[in-house]
């Protein structure tokens, strides 16, 4: 067997074979109903001509763009929807049109209409393909054969008759044959039914048959009646039938047997399912042919037959294989699920010849994921039904299980953890890097000391016992002298001093000023070398410790410095606005230019001071009217980079630079393409790029201002980093320390997606001022609406498939803005009230790496002008109002006025929905293990909803669902109250937050005004809940496939003084879903003034829960628009979705609605 010369390959390449055996390192993820697939089981899949997935399940057909997913049903009562929910395969026209084979017919799917058009064929379908003349042909299981004209929309019915010899052989096909109708290089179509090949002569359109004599060798002859598949090669027809492989020549139809001449098999079986060519990218000529027993290629340089001799291929039923774009081949066996991946390189490089190391078994496991196994296994419903290949090279699989999808992204970084390295914790809460390379790191149980190459050089502990051991286990900053000794601060107060080359330890409990006997108590928050000294900061205020090398030792157990009684000098917050700058202190940096020290505190904002003299010569805040002040006052970290450029990282405002000539910032924050506006640690390397840690992952600003962002999926341990927790190293490798482990990365080892977005449209609504809407047309690349509408919605998406979330927008509407505006990761755009015109909208993207598309998609959009405002009906006005004369005049100023009037109350409620939206969250935190899920439609008037969400000092969070009595300005008056109050509470549990809030609200005279809300905090495996006023929050339990109202009754806030609010404590495992929301969903009235009613929103979210937070939100919604049926509520819908998720460190995101009736949802 010639796959036995793999044994004699030369050294070198099996050396290289070694090196390389991993770099088909697959990683899949997988979608499934729980992201809103109509069903699991994918049994088709493709994509259009503008980019979106479509899928085909037993449930419907599925539109995917990266973020969502559209399910189209089937109606027997509307010929525009499908005519089938089964959907049996999918088919994409040369125009990029979405043809879905179903039960009962063909149907065309008509982008921009968001409709179908049905074409029934009387039997299954089976195979759609289109010739060169763009005529669809159709294969039925029964019915023969169908062309379709697309522009006409005529089709024809081709079948057996047994009285016409030019009729096609056989009205029977199958959906096991492989592409059974071809078109050669002429324009020819060839059919292969189950009787016999055809050959169509569509000039005089008639069939000519090729049949079998029933001897497969017998020359002339097909060697089988039954096609199972079809190849054409140059002038050539390869026919795969179960006796053997045939080849047809166009020329002069004669035909050449292959099986037992060329083709000898190891098995004698010559059953062929499927050929498939090896491609333009392969460096040798040839195709692959599946079988019933095994695969085998045939080498057209030396016009032979080989099996493909690998064990788990050889003798086995192949029922489907595959070619990706790199010219590798992907193989689904029948006897265990999943796919075999061939690496062909070497086997196109070397002529045929293969090793074992080319192959990788892929299967799902428990969630349907595919991953790498060393031995098949048998599992049940786990069966692969498609792969398919986009034009963005991207590979999905389509399984019994759901979607898999391969993520291309390589990992940039390299992560240490516990579970997969040496070092002893996972919360890194600082890195820093000796001069020899060697890293420091410190964390929950200790600290660490690293190699350059990361080998645990030495761990670190506490042994209250051993006076050479740190002061307590848990460690926080760091710091590492000029002299190389390691300052390390213990978790909660007092630090450690250790010196590495004598392996001494000095220990500090306190830190006291014994001139003045003032202690600055504390966890200490920032060590800091500078001029000699060394420089704490507790939330106390900052202390100074001189720097002396010649200590002398005392054993007299003192814990102050050997030697000094006044060693440190304690500057503590005396409540004077001169020195707010030591109100909790949170970095430090010596401005090498000015020679003054950068504070940053956590409340009071950005200074600079005079450290002799411990005075501030600078505080910056807030300046409202200008946009290059300092708006933030949480610092979180200030870093000097190479070019004396002083950087400022926030909590929540983003990232800053100082401007030193104009003593002002720039500033960059989610607009502009940052992941997260909480910047935790900066640093630059040596190609001039600023590193940032977030909380949601890593980011570089590049040299071109645009961002470059990393998350889990590029290597990450976590999203969420540390505050100041960063190095780099010589090489200028770059270290980060998050919540869940160390990570590293070369920046010079970084490649960037240059691949641009596809563009599209998704869809277009248009609401008229009663609230109802519309979908609009918009096939032609244009559309037209009415004066009456009040609001357009325009739907837009990048496809890219590629960490999409991380996708930037911006659009602008030509006759109306001046500008492009920044829509962050925001896909749709709302405009209220345009003049009738002409105007073009566009829209462009950029891709996971801040790469924007050269040119924006364009659309026209015209809105029509009232009747009375056209050139006929100025004309008719010219000659009434002659007619008329002044008695015309009164009822205009009449008309006016009213309109004046209506216009006054129109842009009240505008001014109160605009700041009511401004005050819901605008995005939601990053929580591990959570998927949430928001929505707000508010209503005409404008109903006081609201709802947040607040992180506590614990790590934990807390999320906030209210409404506000009275509508308009009232209730946002009521909001934003309760917004401030909120804001900086941090309090343990969601009683005492309504508590407080309760006393903060009654001290604001609001009159009859009240404010309700529930709090729920969530904490481990469990959610606290308090409410006041509230309708019940819903508590599915997936471990008890149940879902309980928790009714609290309280006051709302602002009630009685003295009022007190109940806490209820429910556990919250994986897989519970939670849902808070106010009354206006339950209260809802329909036409005939009857309420929706809480059993209804009850039942909804019992049917739904298990599904997780997506489906419970979709359902909600559809429950509220089905029951208002375009009417508008008079009170806002608001609810917020809490899922305990399987998957962790999911992103989160809420779009704010578009007025109105605008719409929030996450």
């Amino acid at each position: 067997m010639r796959t036995m010369f793999k044994f004699f390959i030369p050294v070198v390449m099996l050396v290289c074979t070694l090196l390389f055996a991993d770099v088909n390192d697959f990683r899949f993820e997988v979608i499934t109903t729980r992201n809103g697939l109509s069903d699991n089981e994918i049994s088709a899949i493709s994509n259009d001509g503008r980019g979106f997935i479509w899928l085909g399940t037993n449930e419907g057909l599925n539109r995917y763009d990266g973020y969502d997913v559209t399910v189209y049903n089937s109606n027997p009562f509307d010929t525009t929807a499908l005519s089938g929910n089964r959907i049996w395969d999918i088919y994409k026209d040369t125009d990029g049109d979405i043809w879905a084979l179903t039960d009962k017919g063909l149907d065309r799917y008509i982008y921009g209409k968001n409709r179908f058009r049905r074409f029934r064929t009387d039997s299954r379908p089976t195979f759609v393909t289109q010739d060169f003349e763009g005529i669809v042909w159709v294969a039925t299981e029964n019915n023969g054969l169908y062309s379709i004209n697309k522009e006409t929309g005529e089709s024809k019915n081709y079948i057996f008759d047994p009285s016409d010899p030019y009729s096609i052989s056989s009205n029977q096909f199958n959906q096991k044959q492989f592409n059974p109708i071809v078109v050669d290089t002429s324009g020819n179509l060839w059919v292969g039914t189950l009787n016999g090949l055809n050959y169509y002569h569509k000039e005089k359109d008639f069939f000519q048959r090729f049949k079998s004599a029933g001897n497969p060798n017998e020359p002339n002859y097909i060697s089988d009646n039954h096609i199972n598949t079809l190849l054409v090669r140059d002038n050539d027809v390869y026919i795969g039938t179960p006796r053997g492989l045939d080849k047809l020549h166009i020329g002069d139809f004669s035909i050449t047997h292959y099986a037992g001449t060329q083709w000898f098999s190891a098995l004698n079986s010559y059953s062929v399912n499927q050929i498939l060519d090896f491609g333009s990218q392969a460096s040798m000529s040839g195709f692959w042919v599946s079988t019933t027993t095994g695969m085998v290629f045939y080498n057209a340089a030396l016009d032979m037959f080989e099996d493909l001799a690998w064990d788990y291929l050889f003798g086995q039923y192949i029922k489907n294989m595959f070619v990706d774009p790199s010219g590798n081949l992907w193989i689904d066996v029948l006897a265990f699920p999943g796919l075999v991946h061939f690496n062909t390189n070497s086997f196109f490089a070397n002529s045929g010849f293969f090793n074992e190391t080319d192959f990788q078994l892929l299967q799902p496991n428990a969630g349907g994921v595919l991953i790498k196994v060393i031995e098949p296994e048998s599992i049940s419903n786990a069966e692969v039904n498609d792969l398919f290949i986009d034009d963005f090279k991207n590979i999905w699989v389509g399984t019994q299980m759901g979607l898999n999808h391969l993520i291309k992204s390589t990992k940039s970084f390299i992560s240490f953890t516990p579970e997969s390295s040496k070092i002893k914790g996972a919360n890194i809460r600082s890195v820093k890097i000796a001069k020899d390379n060697s890293l420091w790191i410190s964390h929950e149980k200790g600290l660490d000391h690293l190699s350059g190459n990361r080998e645990l050089i030495k761990h670190y502990t506490s042994d209250p016992t051993n006076i050479n051991s740190l002061l307590t286990e848990e460690t926080n900053a760091l710091a590492i002298t000029t002299d190389g000794s390691v300052w390390a601060a213990s978790q909660f107060q007092g630090m450690t001093s250790i010196d590495p080359l004598k392996n001494t330890f000095k220990r500090f409990n306190k830190i006291v000023d014994h001139r003045t006997e003032n202690e600055l108590k504390g966890k200490i928050n920032v060590i800091y070398e500078d001029r000699g000294n060394m420089w704490f900061a507790t939330h106390e205020g900052l202390a100074k410790l001189p720097i002396r090398k010649n200590y002398t030792s005392f054993d007299d157990g003192e814990e102050y410095f050997p030697g000094y009684v006044d060693e440190f000098s304690v500057y503590k917050f005396n409540l004077t606005p001169e020195k707010e700058f030591l109100s909790n202190p949170t970095s430090l940096l010596r401005d090498r230019k000015n020679n003054e020290l950068w504070v940053g505190t956590e409340s009071n904002g950005l200074f600079r001071i005079n450290d002799d003299r411990m005075e501030t010569t600078r505080h910056y805040v807030l300046d409202e009217n200008d946009e290059k002040s300092f708006s933030s006052n949480a610092v979180k970290t200030i870093y000097e980079d190479k070019k004396g450029n002083i950087w400022i990282g926030s909590a929540g405002e983003g990232l800053y630079r100082y401007n030193r000539d104009s003593d002002n910032f720039d500033r960059w924050s989610t607009q502009d393409g940052l992941p997260s506006n909480t910047v935790l640690s900066i640093i630059d390397d040596k190609e001039g790029s600023i590193w940032l840690g977030t909380r949601r992952g890593v980011s570089r600003l590049l040299d071109n201002n645009q961002f470059q962002s990393f998350e889990i999926s590029d290597g990450l341990p976590a999203n969420i980093f540390n505050d100041r927790s960063i190095a780099m190293n010589s090489k200028g490798e770059v270290y980060f320390g998050s919540v869940s482990g160390l990570t590293a990365v070369d920046p010079k080892l970084i490649i960037t997606n240059n691949e641009t977005p596809k563009l599209a449209i998704s869809n277009i609504e248009a609401i008229d001022y009663e609230g109802n809407k519309y979908p609009v047309d918009f096939s032609d690349n244009q559309f037209s609406i009415d004066h009456t509408i009040q609001t357009i919605n325009i739907n837009f998406v990048g496809l890219t498939f590629n960490k999409a979330t991380k996708n930037q927008y911006q659009y602008t509407l030509d006759n109306y803005l001046s500008n492009w505006v920044n829509n962050n990761n925001n896909r749709s755009a709302a405009f209220q009230g345009l003049d009738a015109g002409k105007y073009t909208f566009q829209f462009k993207a950029s891709n996971n790496d801040g790469v924007w598309n050269d040119e924006p998609y364009s659309i026209n959009m015209r809105v029509k002008p009232p009747i009375w405002e056209t050139w006929y009906a100025y004309t008719f006005y010219f000659f009434g109002l002659i007619g008329l004369g002044a008695s015309g005049f009164v009822g205009a100023d009449k008309y006016r006025r009213r309109s004046v009037e209506s216009d006054r109350k129109d842009e009240e409620l505008a001014n109160a929905r605009e700041f009511q939206l401004r005050m819901v969250a605008k995005e939601i935190p990053d929580f591990e293990g959570l998927d949430i899920k928001a929505f707000m439609r508010t209503s005409t008037e404008v109903g006081g909803d609201y709802y947040d969400f607040f992180e506590l000092d614990d790590g934990s969070f807390y999320a906030v669902c209210g409404d506000a009595t009275g509508h308009g300005s009232q209730s946002g008056m009521m909001v934003s109250i309760t917004k401030a109050g909120l804001a900086g509470m941090n309090l343990n549990t969601p009683d005492q937050i309504l508590n407080k809030l309760n006393k903060v609200v009654r001290r604001v005279d609001t009159g009859r005004l009240r404010m309700s809300l529930t709090v729920c905090i969530f904490r481990e495996n469990h959610v606290h809940i308090s409410a006041a006023a509230m309708p019940p929050a819903y508590l599915y339990s997936s471990r008890k496939n149940k879902v309980e109202e928790i009714e609290i009754c309280n006051l709302p806030l602002g009630g009685l003084a003295n009022e007190t609010f109940d806490e209820v404590v429910r556990s919250f495992d994986e897989g519970d879903v939670l849902v808070l929301l106010s009354d206006g969903l339950p209260e809802a009235p329909n036409d005939d003034g009857d309420l929706l009613d809480y059993p209804a929103v009850m039942e909804c979210i019992e049917k739904t829960a298990y599904k997780g937070a997506s489906m419970v939100k979709r359902s909600l919604v559809e429950l509220a628009d089905g029951w208002l049926k375009g009417i508008q509520t008079p009170d806002d819908i608001t609810f917020v979705v809490f899922e305990k998720n399987r998957q962790k460190h999911k992103k989160k995101e809420v779009s704010l609605p578009p007025p109105p009736p605008p719409q929030a949802t996450a």
